[in-house]
């Protein structure tokens, strides 16, 4: 169950960050520099996304195991 909830948690996460990223990026021109800033936006969202899944699910089981 724990993997279940790290799994769905980590990609609502991922998808909410690449919405985020869409949104500032949205009406930038085509240019490679900023091409290469939003593949690193997406590399640090998903990061952040495992680090808040992580969390989320660490939470979760303390308010459980109460």
């Amino acid at each position: 169950m724990k993997n279940f909830l790290f799994i769905i948690f980590t990609a609502v996460y991922f998808y909410l960050f690449c919405q985020l990223v869409d949104l500032l990026f949205r009406s930038s021109g085509p240019n490679f520099v900023l091409d290469l800033l939003v593949i690193v936006c997406w590399v640090i969202s998903f990061v952040a996304s495992v680090g808040f899944a992580d969390f989320t699910v660490k939470k979760i089981e303390e308010h459980f195991r109460k």
